[in-house]
Order: C-alpha cells, then structure tokens, then sequence
C-alpha cells in the first residue's frame, strides 16, 4: 500500500479552533496523514526534538496565517523559521510551503513567494478546502502516490422544512398545477406559424396547378426537384424545433430554442488515459453521430425555459464575486449556475435533447486522438478560464477563441463544471461497452466533466472524471445539452 502525503500543520495556538477544523477533515481523507501537535505528540515527547522531525519528514506544510499568528515573535522564528529552511533545500517549483490566511492580515516577508489561499470569509471555506486539496493532489502525484484520490463533492442546498419556495416569474397555478400560460412572444409566435402555413398551402397550390399544365402541354425533364428536410419535434414542451441539414459533416449545426448545437459524426475515438486510476484503461469507443451545443447553457437561454414555466429558477442568483447575476442582462451570455442534475435535465427535454453522455462528453472535448486538451496539449490563460488565478469567476461563453475542440465546440475546459447523464462508477471503464456506454444503472453520485474557473489544470483535462450528488448546485457547476441525430 502506497504511504499516504504527510502534511504539517503550522500555526499559532490561538487559531487552534480553525486549524483544528481543517485538520478534522484533511484527516477524513484516506490519502493524506496531517500533522497537528494535539494529535500527534504523546505525553512526556519533547516538543522541539518532535517538532523538528516532523518538519523534516513532511512532504507539504500549511502556514496558517492570521494577525496574532504573524505578530507572535516564536511562532514566526520556531516553526515557521525552520520549514522555511526546509523548503530552501526542497526542487524549485514544488508545491512544499501553503499559505493559509484565516483573516485579512499580511504575510511575512519569507512568506510572499508562495501563493496563499484565503480560508475566510464563511462563505468561501468550501472554496478554498477545494483549492488546498488540488494543490495537495499534485504534490502526491509527485511522489507516486497513487491512491485513488476521491472526488470532491460540491455543496448541496438543501431546503430547510421552514424554507418556503422563492418565487418564480410568469408562474400560474391552478389546482396546485403547473399551467403554461402563453405569453406574447408565444402569441407571435404562432401568428408568424399560421401566416406561413397559409402561404405556403396557398403557394403549393399555385405551384401544383403550374406544374399540371407544364405536364400537360410538354414532355418531362431530368432536372430534379430538391426537397429540404425538416424535423418534427418531439417533445410535450413548448420549444422552438430544432433545425438541421440532410446530410451534415464536421461543422455543420443545429439550431434548437436559439441555441447552436454543433454536429459530432459517427466514430471511434480513444477515451480515457493513465493519469488517474478512474480513467483507466484507455480504450476504443464507437459513438453514433450526435450534436451538442457550441457553448454552456447561458443565464439568458435558460429563462426562457423558466418564463414558460417548465424549469426552475436557479437555486442562487450571485457567484462568486458579483451581487447579481442571473436575471442580470450584463451576464445573459454567461453560463447558468446553481443548477441541480435534474434542472439540467428538465432544460434539455424542453429542447428536445438531453443531456450528453460521458462519452459524448470527451468525444466533443478532445476529438479522435487522444489529446489532452480540446485544442492539444499545454494549457495557458488565454485557452482556457481555470486555476483561480486566470479570471476568478465564470467568463461570458466563447470567450477563448483558442480553446476551441475539434468539432468547433467552445469551454469544454475550466469556466463551470459540467453534468453528464451517466452516473458514476470509478472502474466502469474496465467492463463499459465498447459501443455507446451509457454508464452505470444505478448509483449514488453523477458524472462532472471539464473542469472549472477555480481548479487547477489536471482537473480540466478532457478526460478527468469527477462526481456528485445530482441534488448539487454550486457556483461553479453548469451543463450543455446533446440531441441524437435525427
């Protein structure tokens, strides 16, 4: 069995009720051994002499930082002195010291080389805990741990007993039923509708009455007569049919409510790699064609839905570090946040799709060979929004003109996570068919993919797997919708 990373937990004793927090659940991890004094010390040890040797056998301290820790003169010359030392003989570029501020105060000097991580405000724990075991991650990977690292789950919101439904606009109910109320633009709608099925029928009877009298009076040609396909939507809501070409290839689209799906055609592909033990084996999938959409589902094409109300509104309107956002025409093209798996769901049978499967998924993202990326290999802020440090929150869809797929699709890497319909496995891959798999039966989480704003670039790789409950919303956590081919 592989040794787990041992991680230091530097700090003064009057953050012990924080630190002590963080430390519970580092140690709820299988792959981590932290290091706090109140646990680790047995009665009658000498505190310097064990101090110092944990320091020394340590693969990652956490400073943790807070105006009376940087101000206590031994905390800074004892323990902080010596894994700085300590660090001076580590490989440059590791992942050794992490500052952790428990409050807005400074850093010390010898401290301000190394990127830190902000534990406050309440608000931003979950955040930040997410940050901290990425950059854990990596430092494991360094050493070859290879345990199976679990996945983080995001926040679920849950409403309390007391907690009433917020309200929806353009609701009507009528014996605790949800009705479809047409609004005006629908009124258009079908008025556009009966005009041109009126003079269509009044044309084509033009039109056959022409042609009956050219049959008439003259003999046949071989010019033929070319016929555009139309669909015939399928779904019990209220949507605008989707539209699409006879015979697409690589490039072609689909317009569904507005929205461009782009067209992915039959084949196989690789999926999977070797960098994670749930995305093992690498093996051949053949997937029927399909479409998926260009971009994230955005705030705007998702009210649409909930103005005729079929879907929920989002759980939270604000991300991050905007007060307004859903609802906010500034950021009508960007994408839906604080979606559970199945408001995701319900938006896509609205438009007569669904939601992608996992292997469509990595199809889309990174195209027949394998590659690491949408657009290849190395990753960069202007390719993708990821890493915390690019943009901080989400960014309007398309933005990344390099970072684009093979099959022209756009964000498949960082800005929101994104729901699959699969439920999660993490050795699926061993026994999936090689045929459009459709994921495990039954499970207890749901399948993420992409990667988002705050993670770090392993997590935005086209094939890395993560999972949450489908009852998860979150600020960083959206969806794109997919349509077999007609």
């Amino acid at each position: 069995m592989p040794r787990p990373l041992r991680v230091f937990l530097c700090h003064a004793s009057q953050d012990k009720a924080l630190v002590r927090e963080l430390y519970q659940k580092l140690h709820a991890e299988p792959w981590i051994d932290p290091w706090l004094d109140e646990e680790k010390l047995l009665p009658g040890q000498d505190w310097h002499e064990e101090i110092e040797k944990a320091l020394e056998q340590t693969d990652v301290v956490i400073v943790f930082l807070s105006n009376k820790s940087v101000s206590q003169e031994g905390y800074v010359q004892r323990e902080l002195k010596l894994a700085l030392d300590v660090a001076d003989e580590k490989v440059e570029n590791t992942i050794f010291i992490i500052p952790l501020r428990l409050e807005d105060c400074p850093a010390p000097r010898r401290l301000r080389g190394w990127q830190y991580e902000d534990y406050f405000p309440q608000n931003r724990k979950d955040l930040a805990y997410r940050r901290l075991i990425s950059s854990l991650e990596v430092r494991a990977r360094n050493f070859g741990i290879s345990y199976a690292i679990p996945k983080l789950d995001i926040n679920v919101s849950k409403p309390t007993d007391n907690e009433e439904e917020k309200p929806r606009k353009n609701l009507t109910k009528i014996n605790n039923q949800q009705l479809t109320k047409p609004t005006q633009k629908q009124y258009y709608r079908w008025t556009v509708v009966a005009v041109i099925i009126l003079s269509l029928l009044i044309l084509g009877g033009y039109v056959l009455n022409s042609l009956y009298d050219q049959l008439a009076s003259a003999r046949p040609t071989d010019t033929p007569v070319i016929f555009t396909a139309t669909r015939t939507p399928t779904q019990t809501f209220t949507s605008v049919p989707s539209t699409f070409t006879p015979t697409p290839g690589i490039g072609s689209t689909l317009i569904s409510d507005g929205v461009t799906m782009m067209y992915i055609p039959q084949g196989n592909f690789s999926m999977g790699s070797e960098s994670s033990s749930d995305e093992k084996p690498i093996h051949a999938v053949l997937l029927d064609a399909y479409y998926i959409d260009k971009y994230e589902v955005t705030n705007a094409a998702y009210e649409r839905c909930v103005e005729v109300n079929v879907c929920k509104p989002p759980k939270e309107s604000g991300p991050y570090t905007r007060t307004a956002y859903y609802g906010n025409s500034e950021f009508d093209e960007y994408p839906v946040i604080y979606v559970d798996w199945d408001m995701a769901k319900t938006y896509c049978e609205w438009r007569g799709g669904r939601l992608p499967t996992e292997a469509e998924w990595e199809k889309a993202a990174r195209g027949e060979d394998g590659r690491t990326y949408p657009w290849g290999e190395g990753i960069d802020c202007d390719k993708a929004n990821y890493n915390f440090s690019c943009i901080g929150d989400t960014t309007k869809v398309g933005s990344y003109l390099d970072g684009v797929s093979p099959y022209g699709v756009y964000d498949m890497a960082g800005n929101v996570w994104e729901w699959v319909n699969d439920w999660y496995d993490g050795n699926y891959y061993a026994t999936s068919p090689s045929s459009n798999p459709q994921g495990s039966t039954s499970g207890q989480y749901k399948v993420l993919r992409g990667g988002s704003w705050p993670y770090i670039e392993t997590y935005v790789r086209s094939a890395n797997r993560d999972r949450v409950v489908p009852a998860s919303s979150s600020d960083i956590l959206g969806f794109r919708c997919a349509l077999s081919q007609p």
